[in-house]
Order: structure tokens, then sequence, then C-alpha cells
């Protein structure tokens, strides 16, 4: 009885690890959406920005995954994602825009 309340307990446990976790269109979506609000984009923007940050979230997972076991290449390769993602999001949402959302994230 107690061995099966106690597998339970870890099967449980288990699939609200696996549902917590979300997925790069998930966050991508969260992400866009919030700029969106925060930055007043339009709808051309907000695909665009949409766009760059599912391939952001989608190479980042990538990496993590391929990288596990390696940290120093990890965060390198992940730093370059990051700096790509920067230039391209300062070419459709612009260089103020871009200021005040890194104001934002680092506050």
């Amino acid at each position: 009885m107690i061995k099966k309340l106690f597998l339970t307990a870890i099967l449980l446990c288990f699939c609200f690890v696996g549902f917590s976790q979300n997925t790069p269109e998930q966050m991508a979506k969260k992400i866009t959406s919030k700029m969106a609000k925060v930055l007043s984009l339009d709808e051309v923007q907000k695909e665009e920005v949409y766009v760059v940050q599912l391939d952001r979230f989608r190479q980042a997972a990538k990496i993590r995954q391929n990288h596990e076991a390696e940290p120093q290449i990890k965060k390198a390769k992940l730093k370059k994602v990051y700096n790509k993602l920067y230039g391209k999001m300062k070419a459709i949402i612009g260089k103020e825009r871009m200021q005040k959302w890194s104001e934002l994230k680092n506050n």
C-alpha cells in the first residue's frame, strides 16, 4: 500500500515537472506579448519579434541539450545567440525601444 502511494506521488511529481516547462513557442509568445504591451508594437512588429524570439528559444534549447555537460561552451554559444538577437531586435523595433526594453529587463 505504501509502495503504491509512494510510486503515485513520484509519478505526479514527474507530471508536474513536465507541464511546468514551457515550449519555445509558448516562451516566444509570452515575451512577444509583453514587449508589444510595454513598447506599443504594431502587428507587423509583433509578428517579426515573435519569429526572432521563437528562433532564439529554439536555438537556446538545442544548445542546452547538446552542451549539457560543457557549461563553458554552452555559455559562449548562448551569448552568441543573444548577441544576434539584440541586433535583430534593434533592427525591428529601433534603438530607443530596445534601450527601453533592456532597462525594463534589468530592473
